[in-house]
């Protein structure tokens, strides 16, 4: 991802989330050394971004959003197992990553990764006048993935 992506990101970032990060936090993201941000483009068309954070041997997936109208297509799936591959390659131990807890696609997705639900963030998203609680799961890397 580049800062010319940023125009992009936001539009998928915005037609995908119910509280889409905002310009200036995908540019610190982006200035940060700790963080990978990655794009996926089709064609001339960018269709999904994933950001994680590396630090020590951990991976948190700080966001990973696929276009709407590219969703169901592996995208996610890829971005995920390649980000994974490389987590082991650089002695990573651990992924981890929150999520909706009504994003139940999200968390099969997940789970067949070899993610496990490891706790609950009680109100840790906001959803229209109130909160949603978010699913901790973590996949340990060091026994691989599926």
């Amino acid at each position: 991802m580049e800062r010319d992506d940023l125009d992009a990101v936001l539009a998928i970032e915005e037609a995908s989330q119910l509280t889409p990060w905002s310009r200036s936090h995908f540019r610190d993201c982006l200035d940060n050394a700790n963080y990978l941000c990655q794009v996926v483009t089709i064609g001339d068309e960018l269709v999904a971004f994933l950001i994680l954070s590396r630090i020590l041997d951990e991976t948190h997936v700080l966001n990973i959003v696929v276009a709407p109208r590219w969703l169901r297509r592996g995208i996610a799936r890829r971005l995920l197992v390649q980000a994974m591959d490389a987590a082991c390659s650089d002695a990573m131990t651990v992924m981890y990553l929150e999520v909706r807890e009504s994003n139940v696609s999200a968390q099969a997705l997940y789970r067949s990764l070899g993610f496990e639900i490891t706790g609950i963030r009680k109100n840790y998203y906001r959803k229209g006048d109130g909160h949603e609680h978010a699913v901790l799961m973590q996949c340990l890397l060091g026994g691989g993935h599926k």
